[in-house]
Protein backbone atom coordinates (compact mmCIF):
# COMPACT_ATOMS: atom_id res chain seq x y z
CA UNK A 1 0.00 0.00 0.00
CA UNK A 2 1.65 3.44 -0.90
CA UNK A 3 2.36 6.00 1.76
CA UNK A 4 -0.48 8.18 1.07
CA UNK A 5 -3.21 5.67 1.29
CA UNK A 6 -2.04 3.76 4.89
CA UNK A 7 -1.57 7.54 5.63
CA UNK A 8 -5.35 8.75 4.82
CA UNK A 9 -6.58 5.45 6.41
CA UNK A 10 -4.46 6.19 9.91
CA UNK A 11 -5.36 9.19 10.45
CA UNK A 12 -9.60 8.54 8.99
CA UNK A 13 -8.98 5.70 12.05
CA UNK A 14 -7.34 8.11 14.92
CA UNK A 15 -10.22 10.43 13.76
CA UNK A 16 -12.99 7.88 14.76
CA UNK A 17 -11.29 6.90 17.79
CA UNK A 18 -11.05 10.29 19.16
CA UNK A 19 -14.59 10.22 18.25
CA UNK A 20 -15.81 7.19 20.39
CA UNK A 21 -16.03 8.99 23.55
CA UNK A 22 -19.60 10.77 22.77
CA UNK A 23 -20.70 8.59 20.08
CA UNK A 24 -23.23 5.74 19.84
CA UNK A 25 -21.44 1.85 19.76
CA UNK A 26 -20.97 1.11 15.84
CA UNK A 27 -23.01 -1.78 16.51
CA UNK A 28 -26.07 0.24 16.22
CA UNK A 29 -24.91 0.86 11.66
CA UNK A 30 -24.40 -1.82 9.64
CA UNK A 31 -22.15 0.43 7.60
CA UNK A 32 -18.53 1.84 8.29
CA UNK A 33 -16.78 5.45 6.99
CA UNK A 34 -14.08 4.65 4.62
CA UNK A 35 -11.06 7.38 4.43
CA UNK A 36 -12.81 9.93 2.64
CA UNK A 37 -15.60 10.15 4.34
CA UNK A 38 -18.41 8.08 2.19
CA UNK A 39 -20.14 5.23 3.63
CA UNK A 40 -19.63 1.75 2.61
CA UNK A 41 -20.95 -1.56 3.63
CA UNK A 42 -19.17 -3.14 7.02
CA UNK A 43 -17.17 -6.00 6.42
CA UNK A 44 -18.22 -8.91 5.44
CA UNK A 45 -17.26 -12.44 7.32
CA UNK A 46 -14.19 -13.50 6.24
CA UNK A 47 -14.42 -16.20 3.21
CA UNK A 48 -13.58 -19.99 3.37
CA UNK A 49 -12.31 -20.55 0.22
CA UNK A 50 -9.24 -18.89 -2.45
CA UNK A 51 -5.67 -17.47 -1.11
CA UNK A 52 -6.36 -16.94 2.39
CA UNK A 53 -2.94 -15.67 3.11
CA UNK A 54 -4.00 -12.51 0.64
CA UNK A 55 -3.69 -9.23 3.30
CA UNK A 56 -6.27 -7.84 0.50
CA UNK A 57 -8.57 -10.92 1.32
CA UNK A 58 -8.69 -10.50 5.12
CA UNK A 59 -9.72 -6.61 4.43
CA UNK A 60 -12.84 -7.87 2.55
CA UNK A 61 -13.36 -10.18 4.65
CA UNK A 62 -13.78 -9.14 8.17
CA UNK A 63 -16.67 -10.61 10.46
CA UNK A 64 -20.45 -9.48 9.58
CA UNK A 65 -20.25 -8.87 13.73
CA UNK A 66 -19.11 -5.22 14.27
CA UNK A 67 -16.52 -4.12 16.92
CA UNK A 68 -16.59 -0.94 18.41
CA UNK A 69 -14.40 2.03 16.83
CA UNK A 70 -11.89 1.63 19.36
CA UNK A 71 -11.83 -2.18 19.60
CA UNK A 72 -8.13 -3.97 18.92
CA UNK A 73 -9.36 -7.64 18.04
CA UNK A 74 -7.99 -10.19 16.21
CA UNK A 75 -10.02 -12.28 13.71
CA UNK A 76 -9.91 -16.01 13.51
CA UNK A 77 -6.48 -15.81 10.87
CA UNK A 78 -4.69 -13.59 13.13
CA UNK A 79 -5.21 -10.41 11.00
CA UNK A 80 -5.29 -7.67 13.69
CA UNK A 81 -7.90 -5.55 13.96
CA UNK A 82 -9.23 -1.19 14.88
CA UNK A 83 -12.02 -1.00 15.37
CA UNK A 84 -13.46 -2.26 11.32
CA UNK A 85 -9.67 -0.80 10.27
CA UNK A 86 -6.85 -3.28 9.63
CA UNK A 87 -4.02 -2.41 12.25
CA UNK A 88 -1.21 -2.93 9.68
CA UNK A 89 -3.49 0.33 7.77
CA UNK A 90 -1.40 2.23 10.78
CA UNK A 91 2.02 3.61 10.66
CA UNK A 92 3.86 2.90 13.93
CA UNK A 93 4.40 6.34 13.87
CA UNK A 94 1.93 8.17 12.64
CA UNK A 95 2.71 11.52 13.15
CA UNK A 96 6.34 12.02 12.63
CA UNK A 97 5.40 10.17 8.99
CA UNK A 98 2.66 12.72 8.61
CA UNK A 99 5.71 15.62 9.10
CA UNK A 100 7.61 13.55 6.90
CA UNK A 101 8.15 15.85 3.36
CA UNK A 102 10.50 13.55 1.77
CA UNK A 103 10.04 13.14 -2.16
CA UNK A 104 8.54 10.16 -2.57
CA UNK A 105 8.84 8.13 -6.22
CA UNK A 106 10.65 11.27 -7.83
CA UNK A 107 7.79 13.18 -6.81
CA UNK A 108 8.78 17.18 -5.91
CA UNK A 109 9.04 17.87 -2.17
CA UNK A 110 5.92 19.45 -0.95
CA UNK A 111 5.64 22.06 1.77
CA UNK A 112 2.10 21.00 2.93
CA UNK A 113 1.19 17.68 4.55
CA UNK A 114 -2.37 16.19 5.44
CA UNK A 115 -4.59 18.01 7.27
CA UNK A 116 -6.40 15.61 10.40
CA UNK A 117 -9.48 18.02 9.96
CA UNK A 118 -10.33 17.50 6.60
CA UNK A 119 -8.88 14.55 4.11
CA UNK A 120 -7.61 15.92 0.93
CA UNK A 121 -6.83 19.58 2.12
CA UNK A 122 -3.39 20.81 3.19
CA UNK A 123 -1.98 23.01 5.47
CA UNK A 124 1.44 23.89 6.60
CA UNK A 125 3.75 21.30 7.78
CA UNK A 126 3.56 21.73 11.81
CA UNK A 127 6.46 23.73 13.72
CA UNK A 128 7.82 22.47 16.79
CA UNK A 129 6.60 24.92 19.27
CA UNK A 130 9.00 27.65 20.44
CA UNK A 131 11.03 26.54 17.28
CA UNK A 132 10.61 29.08 14.10
CA UNK A 133 11.14 27.21 10.43
CA UNK A 134 15.14 27.08 10.02
CA UNK A 135 16.94 29.35 7.50
CA UNK A 136 20.17 29.09 5.99
CA UNK A 137 23.06 30.98 8.70
CA UNK A 138 24.70 33.93 6.36
CA UNK A 139 28.13 31.07 6.85
CA UNK A 140 26.10 28.72 5.30
CA UNK A 141 23.98 30.12 2.19
CA UNK A 142 25.43 29.41 -0.92
CA UNK A 143 27.18 33.08 -2.40
CA UNK A 144 26.21 33.38 -5.50
CA UNK A 145 28.75 33.11 -8.56
CA UNK A 146 30.74 35.71 -9.36
CA UNK A 147 29.79 37.08 -12.85
CA UNK A 148 31.84 35.80 -15.98
CA UNK A 149 34.16 38.93 -17.07
CA UNK A 150 33.49 40.05 -20.70
CA UNK A 151 36.31 39.91 -23.10
CA UNK A 152 36.95 43.33 -22.76
CA UNK A 153 36.94 43.42 -18.92
CA UNK A 154 39.54 40.66 -18.89
CA UNK A 155 42.08 42.48 -21.28
CA UNK A 156 41.25 45.59 -19.41
CA UNK A 157 42.14 43.95 -16.02
CA UNK A 158 44.57 41.36 -17.15
CA UNK A 159 46.07 42.02 -20.76
CA UNK A 160 47.17 45.84 -20.47
CA UNK A 161 48.25 46.48 -17.17
CA UNK A 162 51.20 48.59 -17.41
CA UNK A 163 53.76 45.52 -16.11
CA UNK A 164 52.05 43.36 -19.13
CA UNK A 165 52.32 45.72 -21.71
CA UNK A 166 55.82 46.49 -20.86
CA UNK A 167 58.55 45.48 -18.75
CA UNK A 168 60.60 47.86 -16.15
CA UNK A 169 63.69 46.80 -18.66
CA UNK A 170 62.24 47.98 -21.99
CA UNK A 171 60.96 51.09 -20.23
CA UNK A 172 64.28 51.83 -19.02
CA UNK A 173 65.56 51.32 -22.34
CA UNK A 174 63.70 53.90 -24.13
CA UNK A 175 63.87 56.20 -21.49
CA UNK A 176 68.15 55.65 -21.90
CA UNK A 177 67.54 55.87 -25.71
CA UNK A 178 65.81 59.35 -25.17
CA UNK A 179 68.51 60.20 -22.84
CA UNK A 180 71.07 59.97 -25.30
CA UNK A 181 69.41 61.22 -28.22
CA UNK A 182 68.45 65.02 -25.93
CA UNK A 183 72.42 64.58 -24.57
CA UNK A 184 73.79 65.02 -28.26
CA UNK A 185 71.06 67.58 -29.07
CA UNK A 186 70.78 69.95 -26.45
CA UNK A 187 74.30 70.31 -26.16
CA UNK A 188 75.25 72.99 -28.36
CA UNK A 189 72.58 75.60 -30.76
CA UNK A 190 73.95 74.11 -33.84
CA UNK A 191 72.65 70.40 -32.88
CA UNK A 192 68.96 71.81 -31.19
CA UNK A 193 68.64 73.70 -34.54
CA UNK A 194 68.84 71.15 -36.82
CA UNK A 195 66.80 68.39 -34.66
CA UNK A 196 64.38 70.72 -32.89
CA UNK A 197 61.00 69.45 -34.06
CA UNK A 198 62.45 66.09 -33.25
CA UNK A 199 62.70 67.15 -29.74
CA UNK A 200 59.29 67.10 -28.91
CA UNK A 201 57.82 63.92 -29.79
CA UNK A 202 60.91 62.38 -27.30
CA UNK A 203 59.90 64.57 -24.11
CA UNK A 204 56.64 63.80 -24.26
CA UNK A 205 56.86 60.10 -24.25
CA UNK A 206 59.87 60.35 -21.64
CA UNK A 207 57.27 62.48 -19.70
CA UNK A 208 54.27 59.52 -19.92
CA UNK A 209 56.90 56.98 -19.92
CA UNK A 210 57.98 58.12 -15.87
CA UNK A 211 54.38 58.17 -14.70
CA UNK A 212 54.09 54.68 -16.36
CA UNK A 213 57.37 54.25 -13.99
CA UNK A 214 55.52 55.46 -11.19
CA UNK A 215 52.55 53.20 -11.66
CA UNK A 216 54.45 49.92 -12.74
CA UNK A 217 54.65 47.10 -9.67
CA UNK A 218 58.21 46.48 -10.99
CA UNK A 219 60.78 49.23 -10.35
CA UNK A 220 62.97 50.81 -12.01
CA UNK A 221 65.96 52.18 -10.63
CA UNK A 222 64.57 55.61 -10.21
CA UNK A 223 61.12 54.64 -9.40
CA UNK A 224 61.10 57.04 -6.12
CA UNK A 225 62.40 60.23 -8.16
CA UNK A 226 59.92 58.98 -11.53
CA UNK A 227 57.94 62.15 -10.45
CA UNK A 228 60.49 64.60 -10.82
CA UNK A 229 61.39 62.87 -14.57
CA UNK A 230 58.18 63.22 -15.56
CA UNK A 231 57.83 67.11 -14.45
CA UNK A 232 61.04 67.82 -16.16
CA UNK A 233 60.43 66.14 -19.42
CA UNK A 234 56.97 68.22 -19.13
CA UNK A 235 58.96 71.19 -18.85
CA UNK A 236 60.60 70.53 -22.11
CA UNK A 237 57.16 71.21 -24.05
CA UNK A 238 55.41 73.96 -22.07
CA UNK A 239 56.58 76.01 -24.96
CA UNK A 240 56.63 75.68 -28.17
CA UNK A 241 60.02 75.74 -29.31
CA UNK A 242 62.54 78.26 -31.22
CA UNK A 243 65.65 78.16 -33.23
CA UNK A 244 68.90 79.70 -31.21
CA UNK A 245 70.64 79.70 -28.00
CA UNK A 246 67.51 80.90 -25.39
CA UNK A 247 65.49 77.80 -26.03
CA UNK A 248 68.77 75.56 -26.31
CA UNK A 249 69.97 76.71 -22.66
CA UNK A 250 66.60 76.16 -21.04
CA UNK A 251 66.50 72.86 -22.59
CA UNK A 252 69.97 72.27 -21.87
CA UNK A 253 69.37 72.99 -17.98
CA UNK A 254 66.15 70.97 -17.61
CA UNK A 255 67.82 68.14 -19.34
CA UNK A 256 71.04 68.22 -16.99
CA UNK A 257 68.92 67.80 -13.76
CA UNK A 258 66.59 65.11 -15.73
CA UNK A 259 70.05 63.08 -16.07
CA UNK A 260 71.35 63.86 -12.38
CA UNK A 261 67.65 62.89 -10.99
CA UNK A 262 68.41 59.72 -13.08
CA UNK A 263 71.41 58.74 -11.76
CA UNK A 264 69.66 58.86 -8.59
CA UNK A 265 71.64 62.41 -7.58
CA UNK A 266 68.40 64.78 -7.83
CA UNK A 267 69.64 68.49 -7.38
CA UNK A 268 69.34 70.31 -4.60
CA UNK A 269 66.34 72.80 -4.54
CA UNK A 270 64.78 70.88 -7.75
CA UNK A 271 61.34 72.06 -8.10
CA UNK A 272 58.72 69.87 -6.47
CA UNK A 273 56.49 67.91 -8.81
CA UNK A 274 52.63 68.25 -8.83
CA UNK A 275 51.25 65.06 -7.09
CA UNK A 276 48.10 64.76 -8.96
CA UNK A 277 49.24 65.44 -13.23
CA UNK A 278 47.80 63.33 -15.55
CA UNK A 279 48.92 61.61 -18.54
CA UNK A 280 47.06 63.83 -20.45
CA UNK A 281 48.71 67.63 -18.49
CA UNK A 282 52.57 66.07 -18.52
CA UNK A 283 52.47 64.71 -22.42
CA UNK A 284 50.31 65.89 -25.87
CA UNK A 285 48.37 63.29 -27.54
CA UNK A 286 50.04 64.46 -30.76
CA UNK A 287 53.67 64.27 -29.66
CA UNK A 288 52.67 60.93 -28.08
CA UNK A 289 51.00 59.47 -31.27
CA UNK A 290 53.90 60.65 -33.32
CA UNK A 291 55.92 58.27 -31.72
CA UNK A 292 53.08 55.10 -31.91
CA UNK A 293 53.41 56.02 -35.35
CA UNK A 294 57.29 55.58 -35.60
CA UNK A 295 57.03 52.33 -33.71
CA UNK A 296 54.51 51.01 -36.81
CA UNK A 297 57.07 52.18 -39.29
CA UNK A 298 59.93 50.45 -37.65
CA UNK A 299 58.75 47.19 -37.05
CA UNK A 300 57.42 47.06 -40.90
CA UNK A 301 60.41 48.53 -42.50
CA UNK A 302 63.01 46.30 -40.59
CA UNK A 303 60.68 42.72 -40.59
CA UNK A 304 59.92 41.89 -44.20
CA UNK A 305 60.89 38.28 -44.18
CA UNK A 306 61.00 35.07 -41.68
CA UNK A 307 64.75 35.46 -41.33
CA UNK A 308 64.81 39.55 -40.43
CA UNK A 309 61.57 38.22 -37.80
CA UNK A 310 64.36 36.49 -36.03
CA UNK A 311 67.33 39.16 -36.48
CA UNK A 312 65.42 41.70 -35.48
CA UNK A 313 63.39 40.13 -32.44
CA UNK A 314 64.51 42.32 -29.81
CA UNK A 315 63.33 45.09 -31.72
CA UNK A 316 59.81 43.94 -32.28
CA UNK A 317 59.87 43.13 -28.75
CA UNK A 318 60.61 46.97 -27.54
CA UNK A 319 58.72 48.87 -30.15
CA UNK A 320 55.78 46.60 -29.92
CA UNK A 321 56.05 47.28 -26.18
CA UNK A 322 56.11 50.58 -26.92
CA UNK A 323 52.99 51.23 -29.16
CA UNK A 324 50.75 48.82 -26.88
CA UNK A 325 51.58 51.19 -24.07
CA UNK A 326 51.39 54.61 -25.62
CA UNK A 327 48.26 53.24 -27.13
CA UNK A 328 46.73 52.75 -23.93
CA UNK A 329 48.12 56.20 -22.28
CA UNK A 330 46.05 58.10 -25.04
CA UNK A 331 42.68 56.15 -24.15
CA UNK A 332 42.91 57.48 -20.08
CA UNK A 333 40.85 60.53 -18.64
CA UNK A 334 41.99 64.05 -20.17
CA UNK A 335 42.85 63.22 -23.39
CA UNK A 336 39.07 63.62 -24.65
CA UNK A 337 38.45 60.02 -25.87
CA UNK A 338 37.95 57.86 -22.49
CA UNK A 339 33.79 57.82 -23.13
CA UNK A 340 34.51 57.59 -26.99
CA UNK A 341 33.34 53.73 -27.51
CA UNK A 342 34.17 53.72 -31.32
CA UNK A 343 37.91 55.34 -30.27
CA UNK A 344 38.76 52.74 -27.67
CA UNK A 345 37.62 49.95 -29.49
CA UNK A 346 40.29 50.99 -32.16
CA UNK A 347 42.93 51.45 -29.55
CA UNK A 348 42.05 48.03 -28.33
CA UNK A 349 42.53 46.26 -31.01
CA UNK A 350 45.71 47.95 -31.59
CA UNK A 351 46.95 46.83 -27.92
CA UNK A 352 45.81 43.11 -28.52
CA UNK A 353 47.79 43.35 -31.39
CA UNK A 354 50.73 44.35 -30.07
CA UNK A 355 50.43 41.74 -27.84
CA UNK A 356 50.31 39.04 -30.53
CA UNK A 357 53.13 41.26 -32.43
CA UNK A 358 55.60 40.34 -29.57
CA UNK A 359 53.81 36.33 -29.02
CA UNK A 360 55.31 36.09 -32.71
CA UNK A 361 58.40 37.55 -32.70
CA UNK A 362 59.00 34.92 -29.13
CA UNK A 363 57.90 32.29 -31.16
CA UNK A 364 59.72 32.74 -34.58
CA UNK A 365 55.96 33.36 -36.17
CA UNK A 366 56.11 35.28 -39.62
CA UNK A 367 52.53 34.30 -40.57
CA UNK A 368 51.20 36.05 -36.88
CA UNK A 369 53.69 38.90 -36.89
CA UNK A 370 52.00 39.91 -40.90
CA UNK A 371 48.54 39.25 -39.18
CA UNK A 372 48.94 41.34 -36.25
CA UNK A 373 50.76 44.07 -38.34
CA UNK A 374 47.47 43.87 -40.96
CA UNK A 375 45.39 44.61 -37.37
CA UNK A 376 47.45 47.76 -36.56
CA UNK A 377 47.56 49.33 -39.91
CA UNK A 378 44.04 48.86 -40.31
CA UNK A 379 42.90 50.03 -36.92
CA UNK A 380 45.29 52.90 -37.06
CA UNK A 381 43.62 53.75 -40.69
CA UNK A 382 40.29 53.76 -39.58
CA UNK A 383 40.92 55.67 -36.42
CA UNK A 384 42.46 58.24 -38.65
CA UNK A 385 39.83 58.80 -41.01
CA UNK A 386 37.49 59.58 -38.23
CA UNK A 387 39.17 61.64 -36.07
CA UNK A 388 42.48 63.10 -36.68
CA UNK A 389 41.06 65.86 -38.29
CA UNK A 390 38.83 66.47 -35.49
Amino acid sequence: MRRSGRLALCFAAMAGSAAVGCSKPAEQSATATDATGAQTAAPTEPATTGDTGSKSDSVASAPARTHARDELWTDDKGQKWFGNVPLDAFFDSPYEVATDVTPVGGAKPETMVASNDSPGETTDAPKEPGKEAATPSETEKTPDPAPEKTTTETAASDGDSWDALISSAALDEEVKSIRTFLQENVSSVGNFNSSMMMIPPKAATLAALAEVARQQKEAVSWKDDAAYVRNLAKKMNETPLQRGAKDQKRLQELFEAMSDTLNRSKPAGLEEPPETDSFAEVADMRLLMKRMEDCEKIMKTEVASEAALGSKKDLILHEAALLGTLTKVVTLPGFGYEDDAEFKGYAAEIVTASQSLKAAADGGDFSGFEAAMSTVAQACQKCHSKYKND
